[in-house]
């Protein structure tokens, strides 16, 4: 037989018939989401620098869900799609029987590949593919090593250590169980021999099924040759079946996405406990503690600190900001060289300036900070701009809502807010204007102005000795 391997001549198919029901639906198992994106999605981006001719996606279960998804995925860039129907579920072999017509006429090399394996690189599957062409295989299969006991087909050797075929675990013997190189389901198959494999298939096995993996016999039957590529990293061969599956799966993208970021000059203390969406960007320079939580389209700019234990969600830190422990901060932006926390809520609708202090047990929401002003402690604000340089006492609180609406407070530049004050929605404090500590502020105050709303004290000499005399004849009694 006459082989051919051009890269240019590479069709792909990915097998995507699989229902979830171990994962707790009823929907396509491919569209299983990770906690970066569908499952099926990590598979066609894989694929894609392979630049195959035609990618058939062989579909079942609910297949108007899956092919919708693939259609309207940013995952599909690069690929030229055709849908392919397995009428019933009879085995991985049967699946590739119902993608053989959208394949008929390729000459050249067909990867098989799963969607619910979402963990094999493009550098993997390319190297793959480079092997079975210098090996001028007929089939090339992708190994790796594991120790028994595993659910994975063995790959069973001859003495000269040739590939003979790949026994299922369930139709191993004892001896074949010991075996530690396994199948990782991945294929590469010349097309002139892939049609009259699959039509050989029979069910002769425990579960009655038609195996892929049976080719492989077939082949080495043949004397064609079967090529093993070992796969250098095991856990790229990880497959979804269960929620245990997907949360290892997500371990591992969250361990690459860190070391990603560390290579490109991000500094963690401790990478292994923090978790950062793939949505979210961290710039070379920024220096991110242990426990912290970077989620959606989050960004934090060079230079900036997270000091740890801090959530910040759909926010942006920039350059030089410094978020303190303890902190959460959503829907929000933080300014260059500000401070938030510790212990800070930013929440939604919060833009700090440049040079701002968002204190510790500090909460805010819809709330903007312009630059150099200062809230240190024990305070929220809420509906509230708050001027250029303003510092904002201890204790003090915005009254922004009344049980039906809310109203919108202004502080204005210099102004001057004393602690345990309260501002009563809607008000507004002028430039540089001074409000007494303790007040309860219900009227606008103007410019330069000293807002004062308390009650003036009254001290009563001798009241407090009276009080504990009075007090102890009534227990005498």
């Amino acid at each position: 037989m006459v082989v051919s391997h051009s890269m240019e001549q590479i069709c792909c198919i990915v097998l995507a018939a699989g229902i979830g029901k171990r994962m707790g639906g009823d929907l396509p198992k491919a569209v299983a989401k990770t906690r970066e994106k569908a499952l099926i999605d990590h598979v066609l981006e894989s694929l894609a620098p392979l630049q195959p001719k035609k990618t058939v996606i062989v579909v079942g279960h609910k297949r108007e869900i899956l092919e919708d998804h693939v259609r309207s995925s940013k995952s599909a860039a690069g690929h030229s799609f055709e849908f392919a129907l397995q009428e019933k579920p009879l085995g991985t072999g049967d699946a590739v029987r119902a993608a053989l017509s959208a394949v008929a006429g390729h000459k050249g090399t067909v990867l098989i590949t799963y969607a619910d394996h979402p963990l094999f690189t493009p550098e993997t599957l390319r190297d793959l593919v480079a092997f079975h062409a210098f090996k001028k295989a007929t089939v090339t299969v992708l190994t790796f090593n594991v120790p028994p006991p595993n659910g994975y087909g063995r790959i069973i050797r001859n003495d000269a250590g040739s590939v003979l075929r790949i026994t299922e675990a369930k139709d191993c013997n004892p001896e074949e169980l010991l075996t530690r190189e396994v199948n990782s389901g991945i294929f590469a198959v010349d097309s002139s021999f892939l049609k009259p494999a699959i039509d050989a298939l029979v069910p002769n096995n425990a579960q009655g099924e038609y195996y892929l993996t049976d080719i492989v016999e077939k082949a080495a039957k043949e004397g064609q040759t079967v090529a093993a590529f070992p796969l250098g990293n095991p856990e790229e061969a990880a497959g979804v079946n269960s929620p245990t599956d997907m949360h290892y799966v997500n371990d591992v993208l969250k361990r690459r996405h860190v070391a990603q970021l560390r290579e490109s000059g991000v500094l963690f203390d401790a990478p292994d406990t923090c978790a950062i969406d793939a949505t979210a960007t961290v710039e070379p320079g920024a220096h991110i503690g242990p426990n912290v939580q970077l989620r959606g389209k989050t960004s934090v700019g060079a230079g900036a600190i997270i000091e740890g234990t801090a959530l910040i969600i759909d926010s942006s830190v920039a350059p030089g900001a410094l978020v303190k422990l303890g902190s959460r901060v959503e829907g929000s932006s933080i300014g260059e060289l500000s401070t938030v926390g510790p212990f800070a809520n930013v929440r939604p609708g919060t833009v700090v300036g440049k040079g701002v202090r968002v204190g510790n047990f500090v909460e805010t929401k819809n709330t903007t900070m312009r630059d150099g002003s200062k809230a240190s402690h024990l305070t929220y604000l809420g509906d509230t701009t708050v001027g250029e340089h303003a510092n904002i006492g201890a204790g003090t609180i915005i009254c922004n809502y009344d049980g039906y609406t809310k109203s919108e407070t202004t502080i204005g530049k210099d102004a001057f807010i004393g602690s345990n004050s309260a501002l009563v929605a809607p008000v507004t404090i002028g430039e540089g204007a001074v409000i007494a500590a303790g007040s309860v502020i219900t009227r606008d105050v103007p410019k330069d102005a000293l807002g004062l709303g308390r009650s003036r004290q009254e001290n009563k000499d001798g009241w407090a000795r009276a009080r504990r005399e009075q007090l102890e004849a009534a227990k005498k009694k």
